[in-house]
């Protein structure tokens, strides 16, 4: 009986809000979610909070963030020297704007006016921190119990110990309540008593709070929901009797929501019990947080992620509604009030937000359904893809017209029932028409049309037939019986014709290069596509509705005002502006921006002022009402930060102005509009008093930015709108001062006077001196210009016999010392030897790594050869990868040996430090004095030496 009473009082508090606001079943939320991958520091969401000046605050173990709609703002400790621990607990928003945050290891934190304030800590881990009216701060602490502190001390007081306290809340009355693991406690004048079994609280720990508001209490625990009425706690529902309850919320609506420690979230209202779980898109089931924001999106967190509902301005209908197919092509308003939705898996109808199924297959598997049509007596006709035409008898298909007996193709994509009865049918083989008496007239690319694959019909009101193909337009004239072609001018390039929509004076055409308008009276079209702002070429349907023209396609749905599109296109100025549009997608609530076309009707307006859209995946409808009641919200608009030549400054305190110093350039100012629902739709105006007092349109631009301001105050502001509205008196204002330099002072300028005739003199003075000091600098130039020259010359003989690379004596400088002692060392009857080096296989290195690679490959071996060269041995770049070397008083088996010590050097050095996998060998070429009588001919034997090393397997010494 109790729990009847309980009940009927829910129900009475839900229908008074129930009269004012509409709810959405949760099954019409828009659902999105965030977590690690999208900008969130850890996935385990603790508390969510969210502040006076609009921002969102999420409290994780790995730190706090804040969103502003668009993106988080990470404050961990490794930034935030303030922040009280690394695992923030709790989240409490305060009256006067701050935010108090307490982590796991106790610390507490007050963040308010940008500024972090560091509070005594806690002694231990705080599950919840609450401010009571008496402004006490009062503590729920793991383990360790329930906590008071005195506004006037730091010190804080037990009144529960030895449990674990999980939260804090006070009714009306001002008594206290506290969920700890003993259950809950009622606390009088800090002195606590706990609630009992005969009092209806459950036997078991207590985990979360509401006061709703109108004043009752509800508690959540391990062994379910409980709201205390009369003295007395009774579960609001028998499902929620024994359900594990782990946070609470009352929504806008009055209704309740139960998030649950492992069957996601339980939403009350008078509706019933709705459930949401990780099955229908939670991302987890254990919830830990609930939150509704000012724009009554409601925020869940999990330990997988925050997830967010949201009243989107779509909502889709798919086969997890209760569709036949999620992939729908045609939907069809009837005149009952009922839906038709065709797809390709069969036809369904929807009425009163139930789903019935039109019965009939062909061989046992469902219709393909292509196309709708209404007649005038509330029958529905239907185009399939491969079945030809049918007709629903009865909630049944039955089939009608084929090409077994007359149809020219089965593939049936539009349905036309003329002003003379007469039934036009548009398949992929022509145009058939339906006599009265049951005739046919088929029309075909042969004859009368520009294509044989027909993708809309329409009449207009002159009983005109306009005919749709994949090769243009053609118009049949009831009166002639003949079609006369439309052709599209040359410079539009449009070929498909998909939809039309005709009105008094136009009709217009979605094709595959934008909007076509056709004039009435003269013929004369035009065409809205990118080069007026059209984000896309193809379109599919025109529905009209009120003011404006809404628009399919493959990304997603298109509203353009009517007005503004005629003023664009019958605006003759080179300079006529783009268009204003709005394009909506996934981000509004779609399943898929892919909306279908290429059969008919594939968008419709509806009775219920919904209009319709068939889509990849499912049918999508949006209702007017939702975008409107999105828009009065209030929209806070915040200057998150501001720059002074790139380096960040700290933002002001309302009212106070930033001094800055002169000479600054470029003054940046990022700022945000903090709204949940359509944050990437927001405009912004800016507008700079002391520059230039008049708004600037931003668009969505996020920031603004002003360069080589003069000395002198100035106070900036932003503002923010909702489309297509007026802009809301939200603006937040920056106010600044750039100090003059002192050069921009009176007192610097008279001074500067003075000194001007001081310097005149001076300068007078000055030549007079300067004239003597000419002469010597010119003596002392010419001595300094000689020496220069002399350096230089010098520099320019070491150049001419060393190799720039490597830094080695070049060829000529080899071949000269050669040349000059080779006769000396045969005179003295010594032996001279010498070696001529190559890189083996240096070409593969040049190509497989790059030349820049063997460059320094040649380097490294000219650094070892360097290194190795001892007392008058000589060694020299010859060429490429070709080094010489002279070995004075050596035989030819004594440079065999030394050069092997090099060769063995070099096989052996790790050039992985050059290029990864480079390993380098060399082969030399070896002789001697012995029994030559020029250097032409020692050069030429070692030179033969060398080329039987490399033709002996290279990396090795020959001898000749």
């Amino acid at each position: 009986m109790n729990r009847l009473v309980i009940l009927c009082i829910l129900l009475v508090i839900f229908s008074v809000d129930a009269q004012q606001q509409t709810r959405l079943p949760l099954r019409d939320y828009f659902f999105e979610t965030w977590n690690t991958r999208t900008g969130l520091p850890h996935n385990s969401i603790n508390s969510l909070a969210q502040t006076q000046d609009g921002y969102l605050w999420v409290g994780t173990w790995e730190g706090l963030a804040r969103f502003n709609g668009q993106e988080f703002k990470l404050f961990t400790r490794s930034e935030i020297t303030d922040l009280p621990d690394s695992g923030v607990r709790a989240l409490t928003p305060t009256s006067d704007g701050g935010l108090l945050i307490a982590g796991a290891r106790g610390g507490i934190s007050l963040y308010q006016h940008r500024q972090w304030d560091t509070q005594p800590p806690a002694q231990a881990m705080v599950n919840h921190i609450f401010k009571s009216k008496n402004d006490n701060l009062w503590l729920a602490l793991e383990n360790d119990g329930v906590f008071y502190r005195s506004a006037s001390s730091t010190q804080d007081i037990p009144i529960i110990q030895n449990v674990s306290a999980y939260r804090i809340i006070e009714d009306p009355k001002g008594v206290i309540w506290a969920a700890t693991s003993d259950g809950l406690y009622k606390i009088v004048n800090y002195k606590p008593t706990l609630m009992t079994p005969q009092q209806g609280v459950p036997d078991a720990p207590v985990y979360t709070l509401l006061i709703t508001r109108d004043g009752r209490l509800i508690i959540g625990s391990e062994r379910g929901a409980r709201i205390l009425n009369g003295g007395l706690f009774e579960s609001p529902h028998p499902q929620l009797e024994a359900e594990p309850i782990s946070s609470l919320l009352e929504d806008d609506h009055g209704d309740l929501w139960f998030g649950t420690i492992n069957k996601g979230v339980f939403r009350l209202s008078v509706d019933g019990l709705e459930q949401l779980d990780a099955k229908n898109a939670l991302p987890a089931n254990r919830i830990l947080s609930l939150l509704q924001d000012r724009e009554n999106s409601i925020w869940v967190g999990t330990n997988a992620g925050v997830f967010r509902l949201r009243e989107a301005p779509f909502s889709s209908w798919g086969k997890k509604r209760g569709l036949s197919s999620d992939y729908v092509r045609t939907v069809l308003s009837h005149s009952d009030g009922s839906l038709w939705i065709g797809g390709s898996t069969g036809l369904d109808r929807l009425h009163n937000n139930q789903i019935s199924h039109i019965k009939g297959t062909k061989q046992g598997s469902p219709y393909s359904i292509l196309s709708l049509l209404e007649q005038n007596q509330g029958d529905v006709w239907v185009g399939t893809y491969t079945s030809g035409v049918l007709k629903v008898v009865n909630n049944e298909l039955v089939p009608y017209l084929n090409r077994d007996n007359g149809l020219g193709s089965n593939e049936v994509r539009s349905l036309l029932f003329d002003s003379k009865n007469r039934l036009w049918i548009g398949s992929a083989m022509g145009l058939t028409r339906v006599n009265t008496d049951g005739s046919l007239n088929q029309f075909t690319n042969e004859k009368e049309l520009p294509s044989g694959f027909i993708l809309a019909l329409s009449e207009d009101n002159s009983a005109n037939i306009w005919v749709g193909t994949g090769n243009g337009v053609v118009v049949y004239d009831t009166q002639t019986d003949v079609f006369n072609p439309v052709e599209f001018p040359a410079e539009f390039a449009a070929q498909y014709a998909f939809g039309f929509y005709i009105d008094d004076k136009y009709t217009w055409m979605a094709t595959d290069r934008g909007l076509v308008r056709y004039q009435h009276s003269n013929a004369k079209m035009t065409i809205l596509g990118r080069e007026l702002g059209l984000p896309v070429d193809k379109l599919f349907q025109i529905v009209p509705f009120k003011d404006s023209l809404w628009l399919s396609s493959n990304r997603g749905i298109i509203e353009v005002n009517y007005k503004q599109v005629n003023e664009l296109l019958d605006s003759k100025s080179n300079n006529r502006g783009t268009l204003a549009f709005q394009l909506y997608d996934e981000a509004d609530g779609m399943h898929s921006a892919q909306a279908n076309g290429g059969s008919t009707p594939s968008a419709t307006a509806h009775s219920d002022g919904t209009i319709w859209f068939a889509t990849a995946k499912g049918v999508s409808t949006v209702k007017l009402e939702r975008l409107k009641e999105a828009t009065k919200i209030a929209l806070p608009t915040i200057v998150e930060s501001f720059s002074v030549d790139g380096k960040p400054t700290s933002l002001p305190i309302d009212g106070e102005t930033i001094i800055l110093p002169p000479g600054v350039t470029r003054l940046s100012f990022q700022y945000a509009g903090l709204s949940f629902i359509m944050p990437q739709r927001l405009n912004f105006q800016t507008k700079l008093e002391g520059f230039n007092n008049e708004w600037v349109n931003r668009q969505n631009i996020a920031t603004a930015e002003y360069t080589n301001l003069p000395a002198g105050k100035y106070s900036f502001a932003v503002r923010a709108a909702y489309p297509n509205t007026d802009w809301q008196q939200n603006h937040k204002v920056v106010n600044f001062e750039i100090q003059s330099h002192f050069w921009q002072k009176t007192s610097f300028k008279l001074f500067m006077f003075f000194l001007f005739v001081v310097v005149i003199y001076s300068a007078y003075r000055y030549r007079l001196y300067r004239y003597k000091q000419v002469e010597k600098e010119l003596t002392s130039r010419v001595v300094k210009q000689t020496q220069a020259l002399q350096e230089q010359a010098s520099a320019f003989a070491y150049q001419a016999t060393h190799d720039q690379l490597t830094d080695l004596p070049n060829r000529r400088a080899f071949d000269g010392w050669l040349a000059d002692n080779f006769s000396d060392f045969k005179a003295c009857k010594k032996s001279l030897a010498i070696a001529i080096m190559d890189i083996d296989h240096f070409k593969r290195i040049n190509d497989g790594w790059s030349h820049l690679i063997g460059d320094q490959v040649i380097c490294e071996i000219a650094n070892i050869l360097k290194a190795h060269c001892e007392g008058e041995q000589e060694v020299a770049r010859w060429g490429g990868e070709e080094f010489t070397f002279v070995f004075p008083d050596t035989s030819a088996v004594q440079a065999q040996e030394m050069c092997e010590k090099l060769r063995k050097c070099i096989e052996n050095k790790n050039f992985s430090n050059i290029a990864e996998g480079l390993s380098v060998t060399v082969s030399f070429g070896v002789s001697d004095s012995g029994d030559v009588d020029d250097y032409d001919r020692l050069l030429s034997r070692a030179d033969q030496a060398l080329y039987k090393a490399k033709n002996n397997g290279r990396n090795r010494t020959e001898v000749m």
